[in-house]
């Protein structure tokens, strides 16, 4: 019968190992372990985990359910109602799309300010063709009109965007109620 060559797995005394090496080896090695038990709790008991560990070298290690950032932005601001992750996501799409449309409301804006430069050059250039005849084939009438036109769609996407940022802010603040009524 062969003596066994390694000591196999024993108690070991909770106390910090001494030396730098041996702690990463060990942190490396219970890491996953951490990591499979915390994920455990979750699930079976429905609840909401963040967990943060630093190595030796200063490097973090995260781990949540659902997500790290999601509890430690629900844990530093105080919510203690209950919020599932599919409203975090909804919430988040809801935010992307209103970035998205204020994008395009500021990208009207400054093709709206082009064309009203463009539109002061016309009248210039039109105010010269009075005084010279040899400018006259500079001016465009159809940039006149395509102002209008850009002017009037501008005050509707207006209208539309202070509809839309009502619309959103009052859903919000009904699902932020329906969250601290419950």
């Amino acid at each position: 019968m062969n003596p066994k060559k390694t000591k196999g797995k024993q108690k070991i005394n909770i106390k910090k190992i001494e030396k730098d090496e041996g702690r990463s080896v060990t942190f490396s090695k219970r890491l996953n372990g951490i990591y499979t038990k915390i994920s455990e709790l979750s699930i079976l008991c429905g609840v909401e985990v963040a967990f943060i560990g630093y190595s030796c070298s200063g490097k973090p290690y995260t781990f949540g359910s659902p997500s790290f950032q999601a509890v430690a932005e629900r844990f530093l601001n105080g919510d203690a109602s209950s919020s599932s992750s599919s409203s975090l996501v909804m919430n988040a799409h809801k935010q992307a799309k209103i970035q998205e449309l204020c994008k395009k409301y500021n990208r009207l804006v400054e093709e709206l300010k082009v064309d009203e430069v463009k539109v002061k050059k016309a009248a210039a250039l039109a105010e010269t063709r009075v005084v010279n005849k040899d400018v006259w084939w500079k001016v465009d009438p159809n940039d006149v009109k395509d102002h209008e036109k850009a002017k009037k769609m501008m005050e509707k996407y207006q209208e539309l965007y202070d509809k839309l940022c009502e619309q959103a802010a009052s859903r919000i603040k009904r699902g932020h109620d329906e969250n601290n009524n419950k």
